[in-house]
């Protein structure tokens, strides 16, 4: 084997090892962490920012994040009124749709492999970082949509979860 398919091997052998995990996840309830959705907010919402602030270089990632965005947010209002919830002990927990969720899998995934493998494709080749960066980030318009549509989609869940979270914890304290 060449260096580089083993390379995707490894990876690939990763991302299957990440889908049984969550695939074992969505089956049964989880409980909200208050921590861990906040970090997930503030990670996917800086990682935009910064990604937007390259919108300035290349107008179309504006255009392709507003539609993201737009859809992301979509999506995180619909799994937020699919989501299924109960409370045990003074502790909220919740099971969402398992489309939803495989769907935000598969879109992350495929990108994810799409872009590894272009990215072993041009590493053969000898081309400078920064153009890399721009063939593989900011001039393809499916990976710059589905990264928005995730950011929108965990940012607004994420929120929504943390409000329905703050009212368990309220109803129950009364």
């Amino acid at each position: 084997m060449t260096h580089n398919v083993w390379q995707l091997f490894m990876i690939g052998s990763i991302m299957l090892i990440c889908i049984m995990i969550r695939m074992n996840r969505m089956r049964r309830f989880q409980l909200v962490r208050p921590i861990r959705l906040l970090m997930r907010m503030y990670l996917f919402g800086l990682s935009a920012l910064i990604l937007l602030s390259e919108g300035w270089q290349n107008h179309n990632i504006l255009i392709y994040a507003a539609i993201g965005m737009l859809f992301g947010s979509c999506l995180a209002v619909h799994a937020y009124q699919t989501i299924r919830m109960k409370e045990e002990n003074g502790r909220l927990y919740m099971k969402t749709s398992k489309w939803i969720e495989s769907f935000i899998l598969c879109l992350f995934l495929s990108r994810l492999s799409f872009k590894l493998v272009e990215l072993t494709n041009h590493s053969m080749t000898k081309i400078s970082v920064v153009e890399l960066y721009q063939h593989i980030v900011s001039d393809d318009a499916m990976t710059m949509l589905s990264f928005f549509l995730l950011a929108a989609y965990y940012v607004v869940f994420s929120f929504h979860m943390m409000k329905a979270n703050k009212r368990s914890t309220h109803v129950h304290h009364a």
